[in-house]
């Protein structure tokens, strides 16, 4: 109001209604200044959109890649675990079968058959079936002891693992697997005898129909030696 009332006592209004030049000046001082303000707004606006639009372009850009990522990553996970579900098929058929015939009660005789036995499960089932040892690892079977209780006999056996080389012949760490062959003195003479082995540092007990070999295993007992080797000092 105080502009207008201003404006008033510059430019009277019975002048303004007289003198056309007044209110060209009139456009130019005061409405024109309103223009421009409103021609930034509506460059502003344009501007924002711009930016908008462009900011909507990359989001929906990064939201297509990553959706193109995430199917191939679940492909690939897909992949995994059918080859894995693949695997755990075929464990399920090959274990809990053995072309190894363990001898009955009547034809062990001594211990000599047992490391005869226990040599034969290794080659087939451990040594050259799939999925089986490399061949760097050598392995030899030792007779232990013969326990005599009061309803059967057991036969312990010893199998060592080793990776001899040219440098070290003699291994440094080994891997021991202790077999026990169960003979009854009890049950009929035309049944198998009873089989069962373990590995050091496990408390698991195996049979050989319900066991499918892992050659990690031995190679995590050889690590293990190694490292506890290494914090001995002697």
């Amino acid at each position: 109001m105080r502009d207008f009332e201003e404006f008033g006592r510059i430019y009277p209004f019975d002048e303004c209604q007289t003198n056309p030049s007044i209110i060209i000046e009139l456009c130019v001082g005061w409405l024109l200044p309103i223009f421009t303000c409103l021609w930034h707004s509506v460059e502003q606006s344009e501007t924002h959109n711009i930016l908008a639009r462009e900011a909507q372009r990359i989001i929906e850009q990064l939201v297509q890649q990553s959706l193109a990522h995430l199917r191939e990553t679940v492909g690939e996970e897909s992949s995994k675990t059918r080859g894995r579900f693949i695997e755990l098929e075929n464990e399920a058929q090959t274990s809990g079968h053995t072309t190894v015939q363990w001898p009955k009660i009547s034809e062990f005789a001594d211990e000599h058959i047992g490391i005869k036995k226990i040599n034969e499960y290794i080659e087939k089932e451990w040594k050259t079936a799939p999925g089986g040892h490399d061949l760097c690892w050598l392995y030899a079977i030792d007779f232990i002891e013969k326990r005599s209780l009061e309803f059967n006999n057991l036969y312990i056996y010893r199998v060592r693992y080793s990776i001899p080389t040219r440098r070290s012949p003699i291994p440094r760490q080994t891997v021991c697997i202790y077999f026990t062959i169960d003979v009854s003195k009890v049950r009929p003479k035309h049944h198998p005898v009873k089989v069962l082995f373990a590995f050091e540092t496990m408390s698991i007990i195996h049979q050989p129909n319900e066991f499918r070999f892992r050659q990690t295993w031995i190679e995590d007992i050889v690590l293990l030696k190694e490292k506890m080797a290494r914090g001995i000092d002697f």
